[in-house]
């Protein structure tokens, strides 16, 4: 069942959310993150440069090893598009590694950090057996883009302003209308957009807007807003 897709797995394949795997997984994530953060600040320029540099790679072909294994295993469909926050952040962080403009930088910390970590909090392949090569895949890939954000924000290759806020909500405003539209016409549920995921905070949300699409799309927007001002906020706070 290694390869196994979701849809031919028996039900009960999967492993449990927050059972010892899973807290086990976060807690290597987080250790790696810490000691790779405390290391990376102590290394010279050029050798910050090479590594961020090795690292978007590795990033990026992280996803094209799931890409290529989905389709040799006949499994690549429209529901496994990198159009999740998380898929497009493997690019962002591939071009960042090499070139790092501040609204990048900032889309980076405030957007795709924190929906990294929340993915890696609230899974949404728990399906997949844990040692089988999608739960692996995601918990690596997942790992790769919180580690990459974390060691370019402590060496200050990206510095976060709450000034800056409207250009991660200028990226939103450019991203979700087309993502939105993809789900409605191919009954997607890319970013979350229609539905949330199981197990997830977002469900809370789409209670309280009472199953309402509209409902629950406000509250999800005021949600990441006050998830970026926080976010900013946490640093401004730590940096000082």
């Amino acid at each position: 069942m290694f390869f196994t897709y979701w849809t031919d797995l028996p039900a009960d394949a999967g492993f449990s959310l927050y059972g010892p795997l899973h807290l086990c997984m976060l807690a290597i994530i987080l250790l790696c993150c810490i000691l790779g953060c405390r290391w990376f600040r102590r290394q010279p320029p050029d050798r910050q440069e090479g590594f961020t540099h090795r690292l978007g790679v590795l990033i990026l072909l992280t996803e094209l090893a799931r890409i290529g294994v989905y389709a040799a295993t006949g499994s690549l469909n429209r529901y496994e598009l990198p159009l999740h926050l998380c898929g497009i952040a493997v690019y962002l962080c591939a071009i960042h590694s090499l070139w790092k403009p501040d609204w990048l930088g900032q889309v980076l910390y405030t957007l795709c950090l924190p929906g990294a970590w929340c993915a890696l909090l609230f899974p949404d392949w728990t399906c997949y057996p844990f040692f089988g090569f999608f739960s692996l895949h995601s918990f690596f890939a997942h790992g790769l883009l919180v580690f990459y954000i974390h060691i370019q924000t402590a060496a200050d290759f990206i510095h976060p302003r709450l000034s800056a806020i409207w250009k991660p909500i200028l990226f939103l405003c450019l991203i979700v209308p087309p993502v939105y539209w993809f789900d409605r016409q191919f009954d997607a549920n890319y970013m979350f957009l229609q539905l949330p995921s199981d197990g997830s905070p977002l469900l809370l949300l789409s209670r309280l807007a009472g199953e309402n699409p509209a409902g629950y799309l406000f509250l999800f927007a005021l949600v990441v807003l006050g998830m970026m001002t926080l976010m900013d906020l946490l640093y401004r706070w730590f940096s000082k």
